[in-house]
């Protein structure tokens, strides 16, 4: 190369690939040994550069270091990668590869170096439309450009969802902590939020939508489980994100902050993965038993609503499973009659309820309160 050669590099330094990190241009000033040439660039910093490291060489003139930010400014205003699909259009009918120089002209109408430099650029950034063929772009086939499309509308819009679901955390953070109460948290974690459409979070002014659940979810697996959690990725990324410490308990305490969990949640109950809400079917069998009881298999059971029952429970009781009654007879003589509680009136086997009851096995009694095995419109009574 001559002394004032114009050439791109990327300075290996900076991390990343080599398609990764920046441009950088600079003027060849003289070789370092055999291989190497010692290059200055604008600021009149040297750099050191095996051929291997120069990416692009501009022909047929020679600059001065104090020329490459007019070159570069002569550059930009054609810098728009919309162009290439026109292009791409015209080249893939006659199935040609085209170098820097055959861009310019066909997007520029001029090939002079600082168009051809701005065409390199359109063609090494490019992902869509052309891939490099040696020091030529061949046009990528029709197929593969609507795939990349497809791909590309996938990213952008799981990207949109992204800032969208930080926005509604950023909003509902503010709003609590304005707010400053405790309340209301219990009763609505991301088990809870409706699969089928956008649901309004404890805050009325934030909606929580559906494509928010993988988030959520990660954060209350990883908040459970720590670093034995699956998947715990989406949940270090929304504490990244919010700049909070990448830990177990800052998971917790995000999500009480949103008063999605409260402060004192059973972890031991999260962690046994016993369900604390009925599935959305589960309820829909629950009410229609209520209000269209199934038919009556057993014949021998008897109406005995008449009698009065008494219970041996504590007044705060609601799930009432046994009690006693006393009939008196004809003859004077007294019957003693023992009610258990009979699920099987209202299963149909094989049914949601039954297969859900069969999946919980008991109901469970904690300080925090009770799991029922039944909804509590069944278990409990109308």
């Amino acid at each position: 190369m001559d002394k004032g050669t114009l050439v791109e590099f990327r300075p290996s330094g900076e991390g990343g690939t080599s398609a990764a990190r920046p441009r950088r241009l600079a003027v060849v000033d003289r070789p370092e040994g055999k291989k190497l040439w010692v290059v200055v660039d604008e600021r009149g910093q040297s750099h050191t550069l095996h051929p291997r490291d120069i990416t692009y060489t501009v022909d047929r003139q020679t600059y001065k270091p104090s020329e490459i930010g007019a070159f570069l400014q002569a550059v930009q205003p054609y810098l728009d990668p919309d162009g290439l699909e026109v292009a791409w259009e015209i080249l893939i009918e006659d199935g040609e590869t085209v170098d820097p120089a055959g861009m310019a002209m066909l997007l520029f109408s001029d090939a002079s170096p600082p168009l051809q430099y701005a065409a390199y650029c359109l063609l090494s950034d490019d992902r869509l439309y052309f891939k490099q063929k040696g020091d030529r772009y061949e046009p990528r086939p029709v197929a593969q450009v609507k795939e990349l499309k497809h791909q590309l509308s996938v990213t952008l819009q799981r990207q949109q969802e992204w800032e969208q679901f930080l926005e509604r955390l950023r909003q509902a953070l503010a709003q609590n902590s304005v707010e400053n109460s405790a309340g209301n948290s219990a009763g609505n974690s991301a088990e809870n939020l409706p699969r089928d459409s956008a649901l309004d979070s404890p805050q009325k002014s934030v909606v929580w939508e559906t494509g928010d659940r993988p988030w959520l979810e990660a954060l209350e697996r990883f908040a459970t489980l720590g670093d034995e959690a699956s998947h715990r990725t989406p949940a270090l990324e929304v504490l990244s994100a919010l700049g909070r410490p990448e830990t177990q308990e800052e998971a917790f305490q995000l999500l009480v902050d949103l008063r999605l969990w409260h402060p004192h949640e059973n972890l031991f109950l999260r962690r046994s993965q016993i369900p604390t809400q009925f599935p959305s079917r589960v309820l829909e069998v629950a009410q229609s038993c209520l209000t269209n009881p199934p038919a009556d298999s057993s014949r021998d059971r008897l109406d005995l609503t008449h009698l009065k029952v008494y219970t041996i429970d504590d007044e705060s009781t609601r799930e009432i499973d046994d009690g006693l009654s006393v009939e008196v007879l004809p003859d004077g003589q007294q019957r003693i009659w023992v009610h258990i509680a009979d699920p099987s009136r209202w299963l149909t086997p094989g049914d949601a309820l039954d297969l859900e009851a069969r999946r919980r096995c008991i109901t469970l009694y904690l300080p925090t309160g009770m799991t029922p095995m039944f909804p509590p419109e069944l278990a409990t009574g109308p």
